[in-house]
């Protein structure tokens, strides 16, 4: 980063893309050629293994391939807007790059893989030897670099006992399934003797090689050079992350959006909140295409509308729908916002957890409104009693103030404000036949039949309480009823009237 701006210029960039990869070099065309193809083969092989065609990254993986005298390899690391890391041309790349870089491809695309899998396979493909389209993958790592995570996936990738079988089991735990279950399926054998046989494979330390299938390719043919689509000074800066180099572009090239991303970026990792949100303004403004810069932006403004645009510059970040979901009003919508930040990153432990408690805090509020309905309907019941009340103590005050003297000594009649029938009948109600939208009941009086009719049986009053029964058929324990009626006779369904009130006896 800091070569005089004159041999920067006199070096020539040329990219490369590949899969997930863009590879900027300075160190020549082979030197790019082959450094793309070592990791399209550690892509290859991840994806064979967890069962996919190809891996998605959250992020661009972006790699500067330059000489030795250049700098050092830098692991892959998020940056402005890409995982940046840098190696040297035509010299093997370190383990621990190697290892890091699985970790970025292998993390997205696992699903539900339990994390001490992501990790075995992470150490397993950190190391291994190229041969034309074959890996030669299993030497042993550094001993202090063993672990049994790293001995489960080399003892499941090497013996003859388990190969072919792993990738079954990394899909079936990947779906969420139950580890017993999921190593019955794919190993015939339970997940606790699986950790015994590792444990002795690394106890052993005895660990073979196995060739595994590559990519078909040849890094001439299948890799096209090209002028880089990013500036190198940006990428460097990238690289180094370096505030002065930033400053230094956007003092060359005020126009630069690039520029302006990195200082804002910048400002915010070194706990400056006002210049970072006055730069990240800006940035926006000046028409960034960068996920990172408008969710900042977003979560230092408070601005729902820079967070959604970081959703959908990037559809495979959880951070935004997890932005998103704190600032949900509505119980179910913020649910699905979480659901969607746990589905894209399952082992975030705060994603799940916050879905979990947002899931249980809906039950307790449906509960809670379940609660204030019914105590709210209770109330107006009360209150419709109350008011009835009420007016029937109106009634008898309005009543008691007109009675002349010597009322109390009158009989009293009965006041019924319901229909005035004719007929009476009192008997045991033997059947009730069911004539369409008519029912016509039996009663027996003393061996007499009476039928009468019932047309609405919302019309017809129960006296004494209770509830109006009309069970269609002969009646297994025929009731004493006392039935008043209205005497309308009709010939064609043989019945005296139409029942007005029912009495239970």
């Amino acid at each position: 980063m800091c070569l005089p701006l004159a041999a920067l210029a006199a070096q020539r960039w040329v990219e490369f893309r590949s899969g997930p990869f863009v590879v900027l070099s300075s160190a020549g065309e082979r030197g790019g050629r082959e450094a793309l193809a070592q990791l399209e083969q550690l892509h290859w092989g991840l994806a064979a293994v967890l069962s996919q065609q190809e891996l998605k990254t959250r992020w661009p993986v972006r790699v500067v391939v330059r000489r030795g005298q250049d700098g050092s390899p830098v692991s892959p690391r998020l940056t402005r807007d890409a995982y940046t890391g840098a190696v040297t041309a035509r010299a093997p790349i370190p383990r621990e790059w190697m290892r890091e870089c699985a970790r970025i491809l292998i993390e997205p695309g696992a699903g539900r893989l339990p994390a001490e899998f992501e990790s075995g396979l992470a150490d397993f493909y950190s190391n291994f030897e190229v041969r034309g389209s074959t890996l030669i993958a299993g030497q042993p790592l550094p001993e202090a670099a063993r672990s049994l995570n790293w001995a489960r996936i080399h003892l499941l990738s090497t013996q003859p006992d388990y190969y072919g079988r792993l990738r079954v089991l990394l899909y079936n735990l990947g779906q969420g399934a139950e580890p017993e279950p999921a190593y019955a399926n794919a190993l015939r054998i339970t997940p606790a003797e699986i950790e015994r046989q590792a444990a002795a494979h690394l106890a052993a330390g005895k660990f073979t090689t196995v060739e595994l299938s590559g990519r078909p390719l040849n890094p001439q043919r299948d890799f096209t050079a090209r002028v880089p689509s990013l500036a190198p000074e940006i990428v460097l800066a990238d690289l180094t992350l370096d505030r002065a180099a930033y400053a230094a572009i956007l003092q060359r090239q005020p126009e630069s959006v690039e520029a302006l991303e990195g200082l804002g970026l910048a400002a915010l990792r070194e706990k400056r909140p006002d210049e970072a949100r006055t730069r990240l303004e800006a940035t926006c403004q000046a028409g960034s295409a960068n996920a990172r810069v408008w969710l900042e932006y977003g979560r230092l403004a408070g601005d729902r509308k820079a967070l959604e645009k970081a959703a959908q510059l990037n559809p495979g970040w959880a951070e935004p729908h997890f932005l998103l979901a704190q600032r949900e009003t509505d119980f179910k919508a913020k649910i699905e916002r979480l659901k969607k930040a746990a589905s894209l990153e399952p082992h975030n432990a705060a994603y799940q957890q916050a879905l979990e408690g947002q899931r249980a805090a809906l039950v307790e509020f449906e509960a809670a409104e379940r609660r204030r309905a019914e105590e709210e309907k209770r109330r107006e019941i009360e209150a419709l009693k109350a008011e009835a009340l009420a007016r029937i103590r109106a009634a008898e005050a309005r009543a008691n103030r007109q009675d002349p003297p010597g009322i109390s000594e009158r009989k009293v009649e009965e006041w019924w404000e319901g229909p005035k029938p004719e007929g009476k009948v009192r008997g045991r109600l033997r059947q009730i036949d069911c004539l369409g939208r008519v029912l016509r009941v039996v009663i027996d009086t003393d061996g007499q039949t009476t039928r009468l009719l019932i047309r609405d049986p919302k019309k017809v009053v129960v006296l004494g309480g209770g509830t109006l029964e009309l069970a269609c058929g002969a009646q297994r324990a025929p009731r004493l009823v006392v039935i008043e009626y209205f005497v309308k006779p009709d010939a064609k369904l043989a019945a005296a009237g139409e029942v007005a009130t029912i009495e239970y006896q």
